[in-house]
C-alpha cells in the first residue's frame, strides 16, 4: 500500500495530525497549520544531500540513508505516540522519498498512517486554489478609527462574545503600520498566512455575518486576498472614535518598548519618516525616545502623523453605518454587537425567519 491520500481528504479526515518531515528551515518558510515538525534531516544535512545530488543522485540518497538511520527510532517513536489519539498524515515536499520512506518504516511496524500526495506543494496549491475562487456571500461589517481607538480589542471583545470574526493583524502577526511589527516575535509568512486564513473562513463558513478590522491590501509583509480586500472596501463601515488622551494610554500599553532592542526598533522607525515629517521633527521624536518620554512622543506620532494618514477614518471619506465612542472598549463592543445583529435580522426576508 502506497498510503496516498489527498489534501481535500486528509483535511476532512477526523483526528488527523499532519507531520511535516522537512527539514526546520523548509518548515519555517510555510507549514499546514497545526502541523509538527518531524525532520529526517537538519537543515545542514539537508544541503549536503542538494550539493551531492548535483553531482550524483544514488551517492545523495546512500548519503540520505547515513543522515536518517540513525534517528528512525527516535521518529518512529515520535510518531507512535502521536497515533495512540490521532491518525498521522506525513508530508514532505512533493509527497517523495523522505515521507515514504518513514510511512514503509511505519507500515512495517503496522502503525496506522497515510502521506499526503503531492506534499506541501499541493497543499499550497489547495489553498491558492480555494482561495481564488473563494465568494464571501455575507455582510461584513469593518470596524475603523485612528490609531488607538481600540479596534483590535473590541474585536477580541466581539470575539469573546460569540461573534464571527476574523483578526488579520493576529494572522499577519503585524499591526497594519510602522510600528506593526513590534511586539511579534514571529515574522509571518505569505504561505502560511493565505493557510491559516482560509482555516479560519472555513471556520465560519455557516456564521450569517463578518467583523473585520479595517485594513489596508498590506498587512506588514503578508496581502490579503483580492475577494476579501474588495468585501472590505465595500463593506458596513463602523467608525470608532476616543479622546487623544484615551488613545495614548492604550498606545502606551501596547507599544511601549521594554527592552534595548525594542528601543532601538522604534528609533528606527522613526527615522523612516524623515520623508513624510522632516529632518527636524524626527530629531525631536529620537530626543523624547532617549529620554523616554514615550507619552509625549506617542501623542506627537498621533497628531503628527498617525491621524493624518488614517482618512479612510474621516466621515467626510467614509459613509458609516455606525458611529460611536471606544473609550471603554466593553461598552462599545455591545453597541457593536447589538447594531450588527439588528442589521443582519432586518435583511433578513420575514418568510425566512419563520
Amino acid at each position: 500500500m502506497s498510503g496516498k491520500i489527498s489534501v481535500k481528504e486528509a483535511l476532512e479526515l477526523p483526528g488527523a495530525v499532519f507531520i511535516d518531515v522537512r527539514s526546520p528551515h523548509e518548515y519555517r518558510q510555510g507549514s499546514i497549520p497545526g502541523s509538527i515538525n518531524i525532520p529526517l534531516f537538519n537543515d545542514e544535512e539537508r544541503e549536503i544531500i542538494g550539493i551531492v545530488y548535483k553531482e550524483d543522485e544514488q551517492q545523495a540518497r546512500l548519503k540520505g540513508l547515513s543522515f536518517a538511520t540513525p534517528k528512525l527510532p527516535d521518529i518512529i517513536k515520535k510518531i507512535e505516540e502521536l497515533s495512540r489519539a490521532n491518525t498521522p498524515v506525513l508530508y514532505c515536499w512533493r509527497g517523495g522519498i523522505r515521507s515514504r520512506s518513514i510511512y514503509t518504516v511505519l507500515e512495517m511496524l503496522d502503525i496506522p498512517a497515510f502521506r499526503l500526495e503531492g506534499g506541501y506543494k499541493s497543499f499550497r496549491r489547495f489553498i491558492l486554489d480555494e482561495l481564488i475562487s473563494y465568494e464571501l456571500n455575507k455582510p461584513v461589517f469593518v470596524l475603523n478609527g485612528l490609531t488607538g481607538t481600540g479596534k483590535t480589542e473590541i474585536l477580541h471583545i466581539l470575539a469573546e462574545k460569540g461573534c464571527p470574526c476574523i483578526d488579520l493583524e493576529g494572522l499577519a502577526c503585524h499591526r497594519g503600520s510602522l510600528f506593526g511589527h513590534l511586539g511579534f516575535k514571529e515574522v509571518r509568512q505569505q504561505k502560511d498566512f493565505d493557510a491559516l486564513l482560509w482555516n479560519r473562513l472555513e471556520e465560519l463558513k455557516n456564521a450569517g455575518y463578518l467583523i473585520v478590522e479595517g485594513e489596508g491590501k498590506r498587512i506588514g509583509s503578508v496581502y490579503q486576498p483580492d475577494f476579501l480586500f474588495k468585501a472590505i472596501q465595500e463593506g458596513n463601515h463602523i467608525l470608532l472614535a476616543a479622546p487623544l488622551e484615551n488613545r495614548v494610554e492604550r498606545l502606551l500599553r501596547e507599544y511601549t518598548p521594554s527592552t534595548d532592542s525594542e528601543k532601538e526598533k522604534v528609533g528606527e522607525v522613526i527615522l523612516s519618516l524623515k520623508k513624510y515629517l522632516g529632518a527636524k521633527t524626527v530629531e525631536h521624536f529620537l530626543s523624547l525616545l532617549r529620554e523616554e518620554n514615550y507619552r509625549e512622543l506617542v501623542s506627537q506620532l498621533c497628531r503628527l502623523y498617525y491621524d493624518r494618514l488614517y482618512g479612510e477614518s474621516k466621515p467626510e471619506t467614509t459613509d458609516f453605518v455606525l458611529t460611536l465612542d471606544s473609550s471603554d472598549t466593553i461598552k462599545a463592543a455591545e453597541e457593536v454587537k447589538e447594531f450588527v445583529h439588528r442589521s443582519v435580522k432586518e435583511r433578513v426576508p420575514r418568510a425566512a425567519r419563520t
